[in-house]
C-alpha cells in the first residue's frame, strides 16, 4: 500500500476503499505528510492489526481519522501520535475490536466513535489520559462488562452512547462533565445511578421511563445520595458566606486580597497571588481546548469550567446557585400515566376501592365454586356455567389482589420498583390473568345467555334442550380461546410489560393491532349477542307468545334473574370498551389518567358483583 502526500485543492485527503487484501499498515506510512487532514481506510476486511509505530508520527494538520469495516480487533495506538489540536473524529466503527485494555485509548478527540464492534469489556482506565468531547459505544450488544472506573481519567466527556449494549452497570467516575446521555434499546440495565453524579447533563435518552423519574424525584430516587448532596450543599454555602464577609473586610480596606489556597471538592478554587484565579469545581482547560480556540474553529465542544478573575478585580458576588435543578433535565421517554413516577394506584380513593373489589370478588366467588360444586342437587347446565364464570371471577380477583399488593410493597417509589415489576413473572403472571380471566367471563356469559334463550325458544321441546356434554365441550373451546389471548402477550404479540397494571396495551406492530382489535371486536361481538338475546326473551315473555306461555315459573325466574347479572356485567364492559374502540380508531375521547380508572376499577367490578347475583339467579 503506498499512499502519496498531496497538497492540492483535493489532497489533503487519502482514502482507501474495497482493498481486499490489505491486511497491514507498515510503519513509516504517514511519514512527511505534514499537510495531511484526513485519513479513510473502508472496506478491508483482512485488516487485522495496525503496528503501534505507525501512527508514531506527527501530522499537525490531521482533523479525522476514520477506520471502518475492517477486522480490526484492538484499538491503534495514538498515544505517540502529534497533531497540532484535537482531532476533530476518530472512527473505528464496524470493525473487530473486542475489548478495550487499560490505557488503550488516549488521544485528543472531539469524537470517538466505536459503534458495532464486537466490544464485551472497557476495564479500567482504559481512556486514562484521553481527552475526548463525545464517546459512541453504540451497538455493541455483547458489552456486558463495564469496570466502576473504566471512564475514569477521561477528561472532557460532554456526550457518551451506551444505545444497543448489554450492560447492567453505569459506573459514574469519569461521567461528571457530561451533557447528553445516551443509553437507549439497553433493557438489561435496571437499575439508574443517583443523578446527582452528573453534574452537567442536560438531555438523557433512555430505555426505561421509569428512569427519568430519577430526574423528576432525585430524593425519592436514592435517598442516601440525596442526604449526602444536602449536606455538601449546606456546606459550600457556609464557606461562601465566610467568602464572601472575608471580602468584603478585604475590600473595605481596600487591601489586595491574599489567601491561602482552599479546597473546593479537592479542587484549588481561589489562590492569592497568580495572575488569573479560577473559581469552581473543575479548573478552567488549556486554551487550546477551548471553544472558542482557532485550533477546534466551529468545531469545539469541550466544556471551559470555572470562572476566570483577574487579581484586584473586587468581587461582589461569587456564589450562586450550587445545587442543579434536576427537574429541567431533558429526558425521555417521558413517564406517563401508565408508566408513572407515583404509585401504581395514584390515588388512596383508588388504592382502597382495588383492595375491596380484590377481597370481594376472591371470597366471594370461592363460596359460589364451594357451594355448587357441594350441592346435594343435581349439577345441571346452569350450575355448570355459573361455575366457569365464577372461576373466571376468581382469577379477576387474584389479579387485583397481584396489584393491589405490588402497590402496597411501593408505596411512595414505585418507579424504584417499576422495571423490575413490569419485566419480571408477577406481572406476566397478572397480565395472563385478567386477559384470560375477562375472555372466559365473557365467552360464559354468552353461552348462559345464549342457554337462556334457547330454552324459553324451545320451551315445549323438553328433549331439544342444551344437554351437560356439550356444553362441556362448548366450553372447552372458551377455555381454549381464553388461553391462546392470554398466551399471546407472552410470546410478542402486545406486551404485559407496558403499563403498571400489567395489562396488553402495547401497539407497536402490526399483530399488536391485529391483537388488541381481536378482543374488542370479539368482547363486543359477545354484548351484541347477549343484548340481542336478552331483548327477545323479554319480548316473548312480556308478549305471551306460545314458547312463553310454555314456561315454568322456574324459567321465568332464572330468565329475568340472569338478566341481571348480564347487564350488571354489560354495563361495567360497555365503557371500557367504547373507549377502546375510539382509542383503536386514533381518536381517543378521554386521557390516559381516565383511562386507568376504567381499567383498574370499572373493567373487574363486574367480578365482585357476579356472585352476588348468583344468590337471585339461583
Amino acid at each position: 500500500l503506498t499512499l502519496y502526500n498531496h497538497t492540492g485543492s483535493c489532497g489533503s485527503c487519502n482514502t482507501v476503499m474495497n482493498v481486499q487484501h490489505l491486511h497491514l499498515l507498515q510503519a513509516g506510512l504517514f511519514l512527511n505528510m505534514m499537510y495531511l487532514q484526513t485519513i479513510y481506510i473502508y472496506n478491508a476486511p483482512t485488516l487485522e492489526h495496525v503496528l503501534p509505530s505507525v501512527f508514531s508520527v506527527s501530522l499537525p494538520h490531521l482533523k479525522i481519522l476514520r477506520i471502518i469495516n475492517t477486522r480490526l480487533k484492538s484499538v491503534p495506538n495514538f498515544s505517540q501520535l502529534n497533531t497540532a489540536a484535537a482531532l476533530v473524529m476518530v472512527d473505528l466503527e464496524n470493525n473487530q475490536i473486542q475489548k478495550l485494555t487499560t490505557g488503550s485509548v488516549q488521544i485528543q478527540a472531539e469524537s470517538l466513535i466505536l459503534n458495532y464492534n464486537a466490544i464485551t469489556e472497557i476495564e479500567k482506565g482504559a481512556f486514562n489520559l484521553s481527552q475526548i468531547a463525545k464517546v459512541s459505544l453504540k451497538g455493541n450488544r455483547h458489552l456486558s462488562k463495564l469496570h466502576e472506573n473504566a471512564f475514569d481519567g477521561l477528561k472532557s466527556l460532554r456526550s457518551l452512547d451506551l444505545s444497543e449494549t448489554s450492560i447492567s452497570f453505569l459506573p459514574t467516575k469519569g461521567l461528571q462533565e457530561l451533557d447528553e446521555l445516551r443509553i437507549e434499546d439497553t433493557k438489561t440495565l435496571k437499575v439508574f445511578p443517583s443523578v446527582y453524579n452528573f453534574e452537567y447533563i442536560q438531555k438523557v435518552h433512555l430505555t426505561y421511563a421509569y428512569h427519568c423519574c430519577a430526574f423528576k424525584f432525585p430524593a425519592k430516587h436514592n435517598m442516601l445520595e440525596h442526604y449526602r448532596h444536602q449536606l455538601f450543599v449546606q456546606k459550600q454555602e457556609r464557606d461562601c458566606e465566610i467568602l464572601e464577609e472575608e471580602m468584603e473586610e478585604g475590600g473595605e480596606f481596600g487591601k489586595p486580597l491574599v489567601r491561602k489556597e482552599r479546597s473546593w471538592d479537592n479542587e484549588p478554587w481561589l489562590t492569592g497571588n497568580d495572575s488569573v484565579k479560577v473559581w469552581g469545581d473543575l479548573q478552567t482547560m488549556p486554551p487550546y481546548l477551548h471553544p472558542t480556540s482557532p485550533a477546534l474553529g466551529p468545531f469545539g465542544t469541550f466544556h471551559q469550567k470555572g470562572v476566570t478573575v483577574g487579581v484586584g478585580r473586587r468581587i461582589h458576588k461569587m456564589c450562586g446557585n450550587l445545587s442543579k435543578n434536576y427537574q429541567e433535565v431533558m429526558c425521555s421517554p417521558a413517564p406517563d400515566a401508565f408508566n408513572p413516577c407515583e404509585d401504581i394506584m395514584g390515588n388512596w380513593s383508588l388504592r382502597v376501592a382495588v383492595w375491596l373489589v380484590s377481597v370481594l370478588a376472591l371470597f366471594g366467588n370461592l363460596a359460589v365454586i364451594l357451594v355448587l360444586l357441594s350441592s346435594r342437587f343435581r349439577f345441571s347446565v346452569p350450575k355448570f356455567l355459573i361455575c366457569n364464570l365464577a372461576l373466571a371471577d376468581f382469577c379477576m380477583g387474584a389479579y387485583l389482589l397481584l396489584i393491589a399488593i405490588m402497590d402496597a410493597r411501593s408505596i411512595g417509589d414505585y418507579f424504584n420498583y417499576a422495571i423490575d415489576w413490569q419485566n419480571g413473572n408477577g406481572c406476566h403472571m397478572a397480565g395472563f390473568l385478567t386477559v384470560f380471566a375477562c375472555e372466559l367471563s365473557i365467552f360464559t356469559l354468552s353461552v348462559i345467555t345464549i342457554e337462556r334463550w334457547y330454552t324459553i325458544t324451545y320451551a315445549i321441546h323438553l328433549n331439544r334442550r342444551l344437554k351437560l356434554s356439550a356444553a362441556v365441550k362448548i366450553m372447552a373451546g372458551g377455555w381454549t380461546y381464553s388461553t391462546v389471548m392470554a398466551t399471546l402477550p407472552l410470546l410478542g404479540v402486545s406486551s404485559y410489560t407496558k403499563t403498571s397494571i400489567c395489562l396488553p396495551l402495547e401497539n407497536l406492530k402490526v399483530l399488536d393491532l391485529g391483537y388488541l382489535v381481536t378482543l374488542v371486536l370479539f368482547n363486543s361481538l359477545a354484548f351484541s349477542v347477549i343484548c340481542a338475546c336478552y331483548s327477545r326473551m323479554y319480548c316473548s315473555i312480556r308478549g305471551g307468545h306460545e314458547a312463553a306461555g310454555s314456561l315454568t315459573r322456574s324459567d321465568l325466574t332464572v330468565a329475568k334473574r340472569m338478566a341481571l347479572l348480564v347487564f350488571t356485567d354489560f354495563a361495567c364492559w360497555a365503557p371500557i370498551a367504547f373507549f377502546g374502540i375510539t382509542a383503536l380508531a386514533g381518536y381517543p375521547l378521554i386521557d390516559v389518567s381516565k383511562t386507568k380508572i376504567l381499567l383498574v376499577f370499572f373493567y373487574p367490578l363486574n367480578s365482585c358483583a357476579n356472585p352476588y347475583l348468583y344468590g337471585l339467579a339461583q
